[in-house]
């Protein structure tokens, strides 16, 4: 078999589209786990530009009465909505003229009427580190945009730079009161009065979300160690051990205070010319439970339990040239010299936050 037939082969029976279209890739392989889309899962909808109305039941204390009177009707549904506007995004690639020839090398040794695995999964593989997974990270990247600074900046050729502002309610991304960094402050006293803002609307908070400087401020502050009983200051002498306090410790500490343990993330995206974190080296997040769930469509071959406690979703919707939502790749093997495979790969997606008042941010943690 050529390497054309190969490809035009894995083209007819939906390789490729599966892909790019697994339910289970939006949160990343082993040892590389995208912890936004267990906040803002991802979600197929029909429409690149929609009303989106939520609808959140509440419970209502009820009222006393007497024992042959009316029952006494109270609403208990919250409505709001918004306009959600999804945009756009793209990747391509190129299997070398080296990759071509190892392909087929593969084939020849297989023979004329056989596909072997081998060969197929190399091409699987490419078409997911190459095309697919940029644009679960570009994903990413703006689920974490859209919850740190409840606004995703969108660029791209041609000097093209949009700013799409989300909901940012009052007192929910407040900057830090002084330098973490500094051993007279407290930082407990930041993360506490932001924990009551948000319990203040009637949530309960279950993530706390920070990357490694954050919490390396936190257990190396002389506050938090004299919290943690490894340090002790008498008449301005500081006595004791000096050492750091450990995760284990400042994670009982959150919990002797009502709140749940620290999540350490510092997954790192590259771009042409460096590397970001998804998530900024100078925020503290915390997220509450809102008691929504993403149910997510692997089939009838899996069954997954519903994402719980969701801020949202993220929409994926139908890319240019599609009757249907999904992320669409085109791939085409070429005899020509160079003989390679090009691959391109593009979606049309956005985050939706349908819960803006179950996140908090400290910002310019110093």
């Amino acid at each position: 078999m050529s390497v054309l037939a190969l490809v035009e082969q894995m083209i007819r029976d939906g390789s490729f589209n599966q892909v790019v279209n697994n339910p289970a890739a939006q949160f990343g392989p082993a040892g590389r786990v995208y912890l936004g889309a267990t906040l803002l899962p991802e979600r197929p909808v029909q429409e690149n530009a929609y009303t989106e109305e939520g609808i959140r039941y509440r419970s209502i204390i009820a009222n006393d009465g007497t024992r042959y009177s009316p029952v006494q009707k109270k609403k208990g549904v919250l409505v709001g909505s918004f306009e959600v506007r999804l945009g756009n995004s793209d990747i391509g690639s190129e299997f070398t003229s080296a990759d071509y020839d190892a392909l087929l090398r593969i084939l020849r040794r297989a023979g004329n009427n056989n596909i072997p695995m081998e060969a197929v999964t190399r091409l699987i593989r490419w078409a997911d580190t190459t095309l697919n997974r940029p644009l679960l990270e570009k994903n990413e990247k703006m689920r974490w945009e859209a919850i740190v600074d409840a606004s995703v900046v969108r660029q791209g050729d041609n000097n093209y730079v949009e700013t799409v502002p989300l909901s940012a309610p009052t007192g929910h991304r407040p900057n830090a009161g002084a330098a973490w960094s500094t051993d007279a402050t407290d930082p407990m006293d930041d993360i506490l009065a932001l924990a009551e803002v948000i319990k203040g609307k009637g949530y309960e908070i279950n993530r706390m979300i920070a990357g490694s400087t954050v919490i390396a401020k936190l257990v190396n502050n002389g506050t938090m160690r004299e919290r943690a009983g490894t340090l002790s200051i008498i008449s301005g002498t500081v006595a004791g051990q000096p050492g750091r306090v450990s995760r284990a410790r400042l994670d009982d500490m959150m919990r002797e205070n009502g709140l749940p343990p620290i999540e350490e993330y510092n997954l790192q995206y590259r771009t042409s010319t460096g590397s970001g974190y998804f998530l900024k080296r100078d925020v503290f997040v915390m997220v509450a439970t809102t008691g929504q769930e993403e149910v997510l469509d692997f089939g009838d071959s899996e069954q997954i339990p519903p994402v719980q406690d969701t801020l949202g979703y993220t929409a994926v919707g139908r890319a240019a040239g599609q009757e249907d939502p999904g992320r669409v790749t085109h791939i085409e093997a070429f005899a020509n010299k160079p003989p390679r495979i090009e691959g391109e790969a593009w979606q049309t997606s956005f985050p939706v936050i349908t819960e803006p008042e179950a996140i908090g941010v400290i910002k310019s943690i110093t």
